[in-house]
């Protein structure tokens, strides 16, 4: 199948930039890509049954800058993960049984991932719209996956400043669209709403995508399964003294 060899190749295309990526990890201290990040607890309210009630009705979701540590607003890809949860259990580093991991980027497909950067408004986490990239397959279908803003809050600040005020405004909101493979219709999957803020130790905090019940195929999925390995390797198991970024320490608001 023509799947299958794009994801051989993608396969092979992760194996020989693995070394060079886990370099990275080692000289930066952190991830190669997305080293700083927020973590908020999410709401996820189901619109149709099958995948949305699958996914779960509570997740931990990272908003992160792809390329630069500090508050670089301009030349920038800004990204979204997502750890749906079915049980009660609390959110912290560590995933539990259940948990599906949706990774996400102002990254429309990999034919405008080199312009990506110039596309994105990297002052608004908020307001973007982020794209999974490559398809998934889940009961039988292949789709696609995005994430919409809904209404986003108009206000002033720093990029994290603006978040955590839609946070406290509940305009913090994102529609989950999926559309067919070679359909362009989208159709919205469930309601994402960032609640609270949460503190969680960002190096020790690892998502998979290959986790859970969306089942991830195609040439750019087939990259992350030993890329994202590499970086993993590459980074410290914890941040410093196991800290976790905070409001305060995010924004330097008091």
């Amino acid at each position: 199948m023509v799947e299958g060899i794009r994801e051989h190749l993608g396969d092979v295309v992760g194996r020989l930039g693995a070394p060079l990526i886990e370099r990275i990890s080692r000289a930066r201290h952190g991830r190669t890509f997305h080293p700083e990040g927020l973590t908020f607890e999410a709401r996820v309210e189901p619109l149709r049954p099958g995948l949305a009630e699958d996914l779960g009705t509570r997740a931990l979701v990272r908003l992160s800058p792809a390329l630069w540590r500090g508050l670089h607003e301009r030349f920038e890809v800004l990204g979204m993960a997502l750890r749906f949860r079915q049980s009660t259990a609390p959110f912290d580093a560590q995933p539990r049984p259940g948990d599906t991991e949706l990774l996400t980027a102002t990254i429309r497909s990999r034919l405008t991932m080199a312009f990506s950067a110039f596309l994105t408004d990297a002052s608004d986490f908020a307001g973007n719209t982020y794209w999974a990239v490559s398809p998934f397959e889940y009961d039988g279908e292949r789709f696609e996956v995005r994430l919409v803003a809904i209404d986003p809050l108009e206000t002033e600040g720093t990029r994290t400043e603006r978040l955590l005020d839609a946070v406290d405004a509940g305009r913090a909101q994102w529609w989950l669209e999926t559309r067919r493979t070679l359909r362009l219709a989208w159709h919205p999957l469930a309601r994402i709403a960032l609640t609270r803020e949460v503190p969680v130790d960002q190096e020790a905090l690892r998502f998979d995508p290959f986790r859970g019940v969306l089942r991830p195929v195609g040439f750019v999925h087939a990259i992350r399964r030993a890329v994202y390995a590499a970086s993993q390797a590459g980074r410290p198991a914890h941040g410093p003294r196991g800290a976790a970024r905070t409001r305060h320490s995010a924004s330097g608001r008091l």
